[in-house]
């Protein structure tokens, strides 16, 4: 029988990592698949990965693409969701799409739904959440302080979170923040990576907003992976916890990683530096809803340290002094 994964979202940045990183571990799984709700185009994909579509909003394709991922002969060890509608803006210009696209429950109900009717323990599902969830009314939350998210794109992952701890008690949410890394392995990405649209900005002749008392916890995309992988080695012996914060252990402004990155690409060019570092225009977290349309909570760092307690003992994901690095090394 052959052992499969299922990665959900391949057109994002994340999925790409993910999938990758089990195409190369042989010992881990022999099939990748990988769901999506674009049609067509080239999307680099290994020739072991096997592509199956899916419509979260069609019932029908939900339990076409589960029927396909649970077939006979196959062994599903773990879906792991990555996909999601994670701009703000369009969360906000539609709510009830964004519950929706972010909480897949015609999806997971239908594997949930071939397993026990075939007398089978349900595929582990890593759902990748947001620390959007938090109200940002506070530095360094941990999985302790209470959900109250300030605009639709928090609430529609807190749904996601609520209604898969109902549906599916085989899962585990991992809180991410703002993702950096090099470019995406398989297929360039719609959104621009913040860092890129950091380096990108000072290359323009007016200065860029970035915001001074914004807070978040930014982790590299190789340390969420390593995580993922961790969690599906270990996913019959599952952890009481069915939520993690998943943040770098930096709590850093917009403006602190504006800086951090002008430091950086200067390369000790103290002119340049200046040069770059005049580019950043500061502003207050409170302009963020005039200026975006969207409200911003002003500081949803986040305390990991369960992930390490409990998950990975020996994580100790990158700094964003790091991460810039990594992001930029050619």
């Amino acid at each position: 029988m052959k052992t499969a994964v299922c990665v959900l979202g391949i057109d994002g940045y994340l999925a790409q990592f993910v999938a990758r990183e089990f195409i190369a571990a042989t010992e881990a799984c022999d099939v990748v698949f990988t769901t999506s709700r674009r049609s067509g185009g080239d999307d680099g994909c290994d020739a072991r990965m096997v592509r199956v579509k899916c419509d979260f909003n069609c019932e029908e394709s939900c339990e076409e693409a589960a029927r396909a991922l649970m077939a006979e002969g196959l062994d599903l060890r773990g879906v792991i969701n990555c996909a999601a509608m994670s701009s703000p803006g369009q969360c906000e210009a539609a709510p009830e799409l964004a519950r929706r696209a972010n909480a897949p429950r015609a999806l997971w109900s239908a594997i949930s739904s071939i397993a026990q009717s075939r007398g089978k323990q349900a595929p582990l599902w890593i759902q990748l959440s947001t620390d959007h969830v938090y109200d940002g009314e506070r530095a360094l939350s941990d999985e302790s302080t209470a959900c109250a998210p300030v605009n639709a794109y928090g609430a529609s992952k807190v749904f996601c979170e609520e209604t898969l701890a109902k549906d599916y008690p085989r899962s585990i949410v991992l809180r991410s923040s703002i993702i950096t890394g090099p470019k995406a392995p398989l297929t360039d990405v719609e959104r621009t990576l913040f860092l890129d649209f950091i380096a990108s900005s000072f290359a323009k002749e007016t200065p860029t907003t970035f915001y001074d008392d914004e807070f978040r916890s930014p982790i590299c995309v190789f340390d969420i992976v390593r995580v993922v992988r961790t969690l599906l080695q270990r996913h019959d012996d599952l952890p009481d916890r069915r939520v993690y914060n998943m943040g770098g252990p930096d709590r850093v402004s917009r403006v602190d990683m504006a800086n951090g990155v002008a430091e950086f690409l200067a390369k000790g060019d103290a002119a340049m530096e200046q040069v770059f570092k005049s580019k950043i225009a500061v502003a207050s977290c409170a302009e963020a809803k005039a200026l975006r349309g969207v409200a911003a909570p002003p500081d949803i760092s986040m305390d990991s340290r369960a992930l390490v307690r409990e998950i990975c003992q020996d994580w100790a994901p990158r700094s964003f002094e790091e991460q810039i690095a990594v992001a930029f090394a050619t």
